[in-house]
């Protein structure tokens, strides 16, 4: 994709996210994920050359490691978000590399990811990914234990709960898509609630929904096909 092209998509979207703001009366930011999964590496290079400051976001450890080692050769501080399914035996490329893992879906990744994070002096940013659609093929927390699963891994001393993370199905009926993505926001208002606004980030929305996870207090959207898209 041509850097004009880019450009033109990275206005188109923020002009739309400046008209939901508008339409629900939102005064705080929305910030941006550029998912990189499916772009080609010129293809990136072009979007940094506008010298942006957006995250780019990867789904595969192999793939966030090579793309952070050829990049850096390209642009330095470019920040680098984690958002696919996390294996245990990935979690040193992961930990190594993303500023943020928005994915951590269990117990047992999030104790990985604190042991990889002490050996490498590193406190790890990460969101909790709760299942509020309930579909198999989708990772996440049950959101029924949500504030256990908080309280445990908040305690680690090498992770840093920043906020969560969740994905609505992929449905016509806008009426499903609300009603998960509002599960999440009453989550996220509750945990805060509770401990005095400990949490920043609600990460919902992608490029086919986020007008309604905004609606539910979306601050962080993750914009992959109608940005970068995939080439």
């Amino acid at each position: 994709m041509f850097r004009d092209d880019i450009l033109e998509r990275y206005n188109a979207i923020n002009n739309n996210i400046n008209i939901i703001k508008q339409k629900y009366n939102i005064d705080y930011d929305i910030n941006i994920i550029a998912v990189s999964k499916y772009s080609s590496i010129e293809t990136i290079k072009e979007f940094l050359s506008l010298n942006i400051d957006l995250p780019l976001a990867e789904s595969k450890a192999q793939s966030l490691r090579d793309r952070v080692g050829e990049i850096n050769n390209f642009k330095d501080n470019v920040k680098w978000h984690f958002i696919g399914r996390i294996q245990s035996n990935k979690v040193k490329y992961i930990v190594k590399y993303s500023d943020l893992i928005q994915s951590v879906d269990s117990m047992d990744i999030a104790e990985i990811i604190n042991k990889e994070a002490n050996k490498n002096s590193k406190i790890q940013d990460i969101l909790l990914q709760f299942n509020i659609s309930n579909e198999e093929q989708k990772g996440g927390f049950d959101i029924n234990n949500y504030m256990e699963v908080y309280e445990n891994i908040s305690k680690m001393s090498n992770i840093s709960v920043r906020g969560l993370m969740g994905m609505a199905e992929y449905s016509d009926n806008s009426l499903v898509v609300e009603e998960e993505f509002e599960k999440l926001n009453t989550v996220y208002k509750n945990i805060n609630l509770k401990y005095n606004n400990v949490l920043s980030i609600l990460s919902m929305g992608m490029s086919s929904d986020y007008e309604l996870a905004i609606k539910h207090g979306s601050n962080m959207v993750r914009i992959g096909s109608s940005f970068l898209g995939n080439s």
